[in-house]
């Protein structure tokens, strides 16, 4: 049994973080290169191969918004430059430092995940923080996606996302009466939008990259180009002090991911197979959890779990879910906070059981619900040890 992580965790965060890079397993790339239903960036499009990673990473952040729609964004906004700056904001997809600090929960220049660089030199976080930003300012809009406003004049959701991201939301409600810097911009992403998007038939497309989705949800999938890109990239540091065992099992985590299946309702085998144990000894993650609390282990709605802790969730159903913690963070940022989980993206990958990274916030964007958390426990399993487990 697994012990005493609460007192582990508060030396180990507030040490440096020591470059001990655990890579993703074979397809463990799967989640940053996610395709949500909508149309395809055409291959023929101009834009770099590097860029076409972050395109997707953006789209990751915000599923609603079609990769044309992003590219053109993108190469209206900084011409593909993750260092770009101007009078709109830095970034790949111009950020201004009052959002980015509201999504990212610090300034410019500030290194929030210790690898030694500003976190905006980062093009990944860079095109993280715009693709939720993004989001944001869409629900802020409270315009129904896949309906275009009515009426000659109006614009379509996309279009209005673009005039707003440019020149503010104030700008929508006076359309067409907009500036000429806010004309041309609209008319270049909408432009580029249209003439970028695939006219490869996919079973994905839904749509047009400017006009509505279909009102079908179609699954989403894995861009294999994306995912050769990325190959062995997708890190996860381990901090210095940090146990062998929970260092051991963060490793264990990391090589399933990218399983397309076999771990169906398995969540609490596949958070104790980690540790080394072929399963975990409760007849599910609620009885696990039951358990926890019952003999000290657990901490109820505790938000900020350490390294290699349990993570819980009330369901619809008795079973219940948890997860293992491959990375915490000092700050509690669950956008930070990462977590290998099963059948997460089932729905959008087509796999049965798959195993996946992803953050805490993910997690509780539609597989969990936040209110159905019921905080972490110590990595206690009551299961049998593998042979060969120490």
């Amino acid at each position: 049994m697994k012990a005493g992580l609460a007192a582990a965790a508060a030396t180990a965060l507030a040490a440096p973080v020591l470059a001990v890079l655990a890579v993703l397993g074979a397809a463990g790339t799967a989640l940053a290169c996610l395709t949500a239903p909508g149309p395809a960036l055409a291959d023929t499009a101009p834009v770099p191969a590097p860029a076409r990673v972050w395109i997707a990473a953006v789209q990751n952040a915000c599923l609603q918004l079609p990769q044309p729609w992003i590219a053109a964004v993108m190469a209206a906004d900084s011409g593909f430059d993750p260092a770009h700056a101007g009078p709109r904001g830095r970034g790949l997809i111009a950020v201004t430092e009052p959002d980015w600090v509201a999504v990212h929960g610090a300034g410019w220049n500030v290194d929030l995940d210790g690898d030694g660089l500003p976190d905006d030199s980062d093009p990944f976080t860079v095109a993280h923080v715009a693709g939720r930003m993004l989001c944001q300012l869409l629900d802020d809009l409270d315009q129904p996606q896949g309906t275009p406003l009515s009426g000659p004049r109006r614009l379509s959701w996309l279009d209005t996302l673009a005039l707003a991201h440019h020149s503010g939301p104030a700008a929508v409600a006076t359309y067409p009466r907009i500036d000429n810097s806010a004309k041309t911009y609209l008319e270049r992403v909408h432009a580029d939008a249209v003439a970028w998007t695939s006219t490869t038939p996919t079973a994905t497309t839904a749509g047009s990259a400017t006009g509505a989705p279909s009102q079908e949800a179609p699954s989403a999938h894995v861009d294999g180009a994306c995912a050769s890109s990325l190959a062995g990239t997708g890190t996860v540091v381990v901090p210095p002090g940090t146990p062998t065992d929970v260092a051991g099992a963060v490793a264990a985590a990391l090589n399933l991911v990218g399983a397309r299946s076999g771990w169906y309702n398995r969540c609490d085998r596949l958070a104790c197979r980690a540790y080394g144990y072929a399963n975990s000894g409760y007849e599910s993650a609620s009885v696990h959890w039951t358990r926890m609390l019952a003999t000290g282990h657990a901490r109820p709605g505790d938000r900020c779990p350490p390294l290699g802790a349990f993570v819980y969730w009330a369901t619809g159903g008795p079973a219940g879910h948890i997860a293992l913690v491959v990375q915490a963070d000092p700050a509690c940022d669950p956008a930070r906070i990462k977590v290998v989980t099963n059948d997460a993206l089932d729905h959008a990958t087509g796999f049965t059981g798959g195993v996946y990274l992803v953050t805490l916030a993910q997690i509780e964007t539609g597989f969990m619900s936040r209110s159905g958390y019921r905080g972490w426990s110590d990595p206690v399993c009551a299961g049998a040890l593998q042979a060969g487990a120490a």
